[in-house]
Order: structure tokens, then C-alpha cells, then sequence
């Protein structure tokens, strides 16, 4: 009844264009534009780059690996996106993990872990850690949230405490491929050597983009004997 009331005096708008919002989290335009960038088949089989395909049925392609998956060992058994990380997901990812708008969390965790499937169903779900000075700084790990969703799918527990970020580094985003790699070498580590032992883990982070922290927190589960998935909220489309 509270609730009913406030939205009458306080209602509700779209957290992307500040319209006023009659049902959901997001208006029917800003939705519209963010499901236009949903990736659908054919993607590479392993790390889930969708590819193009022009004048064809894109559901009759068949699965196959990308060039870098081809020529490059990953360390995880498969890896999938809900989104192309362009238009309306940028701005909604940016809302959500840079100015606080944490109510859009449930909405993109459901989007993300519901439009994805894997190969075999997940242990243990686990969020990319930050530090604990960036998770001072910003007040929530955007991941954790995201990974909550994607428990309920599944029907697990999310283990946000056996992997940790030992080391605060710089900043990925203005950083090139090998500088990434260097700059997270050896940030994360596992705090249990039992916690994921013989499991299968899906791990959570917000966007994928060159790669390079996913494969080092996968990495640091794969030597603590886990099997690896990956779920991301969105990826750029360049591998």
C-alpha cells in the first residue's frame, strides 16, 4: 500500500531517459533498444563472439570456435554474453556500476542470466571480486549483484568470499591488451583450496572485453581445481 502511494506522489521514471515509467524498470523505448543488441546464434562456441552472418538463417549456422579460440588455449570450458556492448547496454551498464543506480541490477541479472544457456548446469556461482578499497569507493560489487540472479536460475549459491582480489590495480578501461594482462597478473587468489575443488563455477562479471580479467580469475579457479563458465552482462564485438 506504501509503495502504491509513493509511486502516485513519486513516479516512477526510466533510469535511461527519465520518462515516467508505467510498468517495469525501463521504458518500452529504452527496452527496445537494449533487446536489439541481445546476441543470438551463430557465436563461437567457446568464448560466445557472435559471428556475422548476412543472407542466411542464422539458427542453421553451425557452432564452431573463432580464430582466437582456434589458435589460442582459454581457460575456461565456455564463456557466453547476453548483449553486444553498444547502444542502450552501454548507457545502462554505466548507470548501473558508475552512478549508483543499483535498482537496475535484478533487471539487467535476469536479462543475462536468462537469455543464456551452458553445456552442463553450474556448482557454485562467483563474481569477479574488486578490491577492497574500489569496493569502498564505489559501495557494491556490480558482479556479486549480477551473479545473485544468476544463482536463482540455477538454483545454487553465489561464494563471494573464496575468491579475492589480493592486489589493487590500476584502472583496464585506458589500458592496451598486453598492459591489461600485465596490470592484472596475479591480482586475484583463492582464499580456500577446497572451496572449488572437482566443481564447475560460473563466473560473473559485467562486461567482457579484451578478455583479460576473466581469464585471470579463471586462471586462479582452474589451479584451485574448478572447471570454468563464464556469464557476462555484455562484450565488445572485437576478440
Amino acid at each position: 500500500m506504501l509503495s502504491y502511494f509513493l509511486d502516485i506522489i513519486f513516479p516512477p521514471v526510466c533510469p535511461l531517459c527519465r520518462v515516467m515509467v508505467m510498468d517495469g524498470i525501463l521504458c518500452p523505448k529504452c527496452r527496445g533498444k537494449l533487446l536489439s543488441k541481445r546476441i543470438t546464434p551463430p557465436f563461437c562456441a567457446l568464448c560466445g563472439i557472435p559471428f556475422i552472418a548476412y543472407g542466411c538463417d542464422r539458427a542453421n549456422i553451425p557452432t564452431r570456435l573463432c580464430g582466437s579460440c582456434i589458435t589460442e588455449k582459454k581457460p575456461f570450458k565456455e564463456a557466453r554474453s547476453a548483449f553486444a556492448y553498444e547502444g542502450a547496454i552501454v548507457d545502462a551498464i554505466h548507470r548501473f556500476k558508475y552512478n549508483g543506480a543499483v535498482e537496475l541490477a535484478g533487471y539487467l541479472g535476469r536479462l543475462a542470466s536468462d537469455g543464456t544457456e551452458f553445456s552442463a548446469r553450474p556448482d557454485v556461482v562467483v563474481p569477479v571480486p574488486l578490491h577492497k578499497k574500489r569496493l569502498r569507493r564505489r559501495g557494491f560489487n556490480q558482479s556479486l549483484l549480477l551473479a545473485r540472479e544468476a544463482a536463482k536460475k540455477f538454483s545454487v549459491k553465489v561464494d563471494c568470499l573464496n575468491l579475492k582480489r589480493v592486489r589493487d590495480t590500476d584502472a583496464q578501461a585506458n589500458l592496451k591488451l598486453k598492459e591489461r594482462e600485465d596490470n592484472i597478473k596475479g591480482a586475484f587468489a583463492v582464499t580456500d583450496g577446497k572451496a572449488f575443488g572437482n566443481k564447475t563455477v560460473l563466473l560473473v562479471d559485467d562486461v567482457f572485453t579484451t578478455g583479460a580479467t576473466i581469464r585471470e580469475c579463471a586462471r586462479t579457479l582452474e589451479r584451485a581445481g574448478a572447471e570454468v563458465q563464464v556469464l557476462t552482462l555484455a562484450r565488445t564485438l572485437i576478440n
